[in-house]
């Protein structure tokens, strides 16, 4: 009995890994691109605006599709859903490393962000599935490392290839990490069996009318919002602005994504605590005046302040993503996590998007951060008409 239950356990870490893992290939092609953002502005001769359709073109395809994946989960089943999504990623990693034009790179792009729409709401409700509610902060947190370290993991070593190799050869790197987590999915995880009870993920009316769901969905669409658009331009500004090589600068980006290594302590504190929106009401305040004071700042200051940044907005994923689980039936996670993940795009789309038009419009960087501080501001304000369980 104790042998079975200790085998129990250690299959759903080990799934945990494999979710983390698929989750992890889709956001480092995700995120390939904005330490290569500069490269491709030359090659391809665009403004700013233009060069945001590369982010823009990742997420759109999940805003149309999160909420449906999330519904047929039960009917194809988690393992077919995220091998289809993974390969999905490969065959969009391979358009980007042959493009003959800009349109080409912004469709391969498109079908990467198709393939991450499924294989992260696929995840996500393996997890929910797998992890039992006084645990699920903690697995959340860990599996919240995806995209600090995606994020780091391009900043600081893709960024670098970027003065000795042509971009395009820089993008086999993510494309590599596709392909092992497509084999990796595919031997690991397995429908049904003794260790663990297959999900419903059926859709409903009430799960649609359920306003809490959304409203922790335009939460985590906000906080996107003003971390992708940190990310995605994070480094440009750092060049035009305050003058730092593009190794610097990246770095610098990356320190965001840094402090949130911490996300699987914030997500045991979050199980622990149990106040759930007051942590989230607290994370975003800080992000705020974290970002509202970085065009005041250089030096050590700066790397301090952005350090901040990083920790205080570890709070929030690990607890967001528990949350789901928490106020939708059993048979309404998959939907959930669809909303969420629907939400995540939106972000990542109007984020880097609008901060790229007040780029090309102002060209001012105090009126370019105060816009991301109203952007991580806005979750406070929706937390304080939440309510949970």
């Amino acid at each position: 009995m104790n042998l079975s239950y200790s085998f129990l356990v250690v299959n759903r870490w080990v799934k945990l890994f494999v979710g983390y893992l698929a989750s992890f290939a889709f956001l480092i092609s995700m995120q390939s691109i904005p330490p290569l953002m500069s490269a491709i502005m030359k090659v391809y001769n665009i403004n700013h605006a233009t060069a945001s359709m590369l982010m823009l073109a990742v997420a759109l395809p999940a805003v149309f599709f999160s909420i449906i994946g999330g519904v047929i989960i039960d009917k194809f089943g988690l393992k077919n859903m995220g091998l289809v999504g993974l390969f999905f990623i490969c065959i969009g990693g391979i358009i980007c490393v042959f493009p003959t034009s800009y349109i080409l790179l912004i469709v391969g792009r498109a079908i990467i962000g198709l393939g991450g729409a499924i294989t992260l709401v696929s995840t996500l409700a393996l997890i929910a599935q797998i992890f039992k509610t006084e645990e699920r902060g903690l697995a959340m947190g860990i599996f919240g490392l995806n995209m600090p370290i995606a994020t780091i993991t391009s900043f600081n070593i893709l960024g670098r290839f970027e003065s000795t190799l042509n971009w395009r050869h820089i993008l086999w790197i993510p494309l590599v990490f596709s392909i092992s987590a497509f084999l990796v999915w595919a031997f690991f995880i397995h429908e049904g069996g003794n260790s663990s009870k297959k999900i419903k993920s059926k859709f409903s009316l009430s799960s649609l009318k359920n306003g809490r769901i959304w409203l922790i969905g335009l939460i985590w669409a906000c906080f996107n919002m003003a971390v992708i658009s940190f990310t995605t331009w994070g480094p440009k500004l750092f060049e035009d602005y305050w003058s730092m090589p593009s190794t610097h600068s990246n770095f610098l980006s990356s320190l965001l994504m840094i402090g949130a290594l911490i996300a699987p302590l914030t997500g045991f504190v979050s199980d622990r605590f149990g106040k759930r929106r007051t942590l989230i009401m607290i994370s975003a305040l800080g992000m705020a005046v974290s970002l509202f004071f970085i065009p005041a700042f250089s030096g050590i200051i700066l790397f301090l302040n952005i350090a901040f940044l990083g920790l205080i907005a570890a709070f929030i994923p690990p607890t967001t993503f528990a949350l789901p689980a928490e106020i939708l039936d059993e048979s309404s996670i998959g939907f959930g996590y669809g909303i969420l993940n629907t939400c995540l795009n939106i972000g990542v789309i109007v984020g880097p998007l609008f901060i790229g038009i007040i780029i090309d419009l102002t060209h001012n960087v105090t009126t370019t951060f105060s816009t991301m501080a109203i952007f991580a501001f806005l979750p406070f304000l929706l937390a304080l008409l939440l309510r949970t369980n």
